[in-house]
């Protein structure tokens, strides 16, 4: 859901408003704008900020000017008094708010006294933003993640019932999609892995996690949206007969496709479970090693994807996944687009903002090892930027990368 907060200055009241904002939920893409941005966010309000853990001293006040051409799911003003005082937007936007607060730069005096009344805005501020995202975005939310999902499994669903050569004609594994071309954009050449079962490679990866995972004899590795297997084979190559593989994929026709190549294999230590990454039907403390290929930007709630990865670890266990992110804005067209969030980049979310949350659930050591960039070919792209679109994509500094990122509980 894509937010924007303005009042005039951006350099105070909208700035905490976006801190708070996507301090409540990661799946939040905030902003904040004014008409007439100041050349730093208020040094009184990033003060205050950090007293309750939040930093925006890295915001730059922008001008809304820079917004106009994106469409917003909210546009919220936060000037004190009558709302004609706030900055007018006049871009797309679906829901209109206005949430007023006193301006504390309007406080006099010596630093003693004016702090009190940063704070008692940051208060305000804070209550405000959360009464309306518990009230309203947060079930807004929770409706649309549920129907992306039910995108994600319908699409899936197709997928595993077509051979690795029709996927690999379009980005997202169905031609109905974007198009007959002929790329393989994601995935990587898992023919050398050892244990590699060609039946069970659909080709949607985007790495190869289990080169990176540090996978041992004997170890129980968990596989987060496992297909048709093609991780899970290769990880029992490395565990040997005396680990354990667990398949974990939320798509009946996925699961099936996975049980009947493991029969053909007749691996007695690999199995394959039905359930949801953000509520995974596995014990605590119990996994060494979580694996995952380009399944964690599908999934709408990643705060809770990672929750689960920390949950079902053992001490001292880590997981490897490889997944997409994203640098820069992507363009809204191709965001928004939900046959490309079921299987290209549009679930991919700023790979800082990933590793970020990577950081917040307490995983150690998380190193990046292997960053690649995504060459999405035009005739892919034209169906969802204009030439003026396409070339400002590919001037901008904006990337869609491949990541393999690990950490440890």
């Amino acid at each position: 859901m894509k937010i924007l907060i303005l009042c005039t200055g951006n350099s105070c009241r909208s700035q905490m408003a976006e801190g708070f904002l996507k301090s409540f939920d990661s799946r939040l893409e905030v902003y904040s704008a004014g008409t007439h941005p100041a050349s730093q966010a208020n040094p009184y309000a990033v003060a205050v900020m950090k007293e309750v853990g939040i930093d925006i001293s890295g915001n730059k006040p922008k001008s809304v000017d820079v917004f106009l051409v994106d469409p917003f799911d909210y546009v919220i003003t936060v000037c004190g008094g009558a709302l004609e005082t706030c900055p007018a937007f006049v871009g797309e936007v679906i829901n209109r708010l206005h949430i007023g607060f006193d301006d504390p730069a309007d406080a006099i005096g010596v630093v003693e006294e004016v702090i009190p009344v940063y704070r008692r805005v940051r208060d305000e501020i804070k209550a405000g933003f959360h009464a309306l995202y518990a009230d309203r975005i947060k079930a807004e939310m929770d409706q649309k993640a549920n129907q992306l999902k039910e995108i994600v499994k319908e699409k899936y669903g197709a997928i595993a019932n077509q051979a690795k050569e029709q996927n690999q004609s379009s980005c997202c594994g169905t031609t109905s999609c974007c198009g007959d071309v002929d790329y393989t954009i994601f995935s990587e050449d898992y023919s050398k892995s050892q244990g590699y079962n060609p039946d069970a490679d659909l080709g949607l990866g985007c790495g190869i996690p289990t080169d990176f995972a540090g996978i041992k004899k004997g170890d129980y590795v968990l596989d987060l949206g496992s297909g048709a297997g093609n991780d899970c084979f290769v990880a029992r190559a490395l565990v040997g007969d005396s680990g354990k593989v667990t398949g974990l994929d939320f798509t009946d026709e996925m699961i099936e496709k996975a049980i009947t190549n493991n029969k053909k294999l007749g691996y007695s230590n690999v199995d394959f479970v039905k359930g949801d990454i953000e509520s995974m039907p596995l014990a605590d403390n119990t996994v060494d090693v979580v694996v995952s290929n380009c399944v964690l930007n599908l999934v709408p709630d990643k705060d809770k994807a990672f929750s689960e990865i920390f949950r079902v670890l053992k001490m001292g266990g880590h997981f490897c996944v490889s997944d997409v992110v994203i640098k820069g804005i992507l363009p809204v067209k191709l965001k928004q687009d939900a046959e490309m969030y079921a299987g290209c980049v549009s679930g991919a979310i700023q790979m800082e903002t990933y590793l970020g949350i990577v950081a917040k659930f307490g995983f150690s050591h998380v190193k990046v090892h292997k960053q690649k960039a995504i060459t999405i070919p035009d005739e892919i792209l034209n169906n969802y930027l204009s030439d003026k679109e396409l070339a400002e994509f590919k001037n901008g500094g904006t990337g869609i990368f491949s990541i393999t990122v690990s950490g440890e509980k």
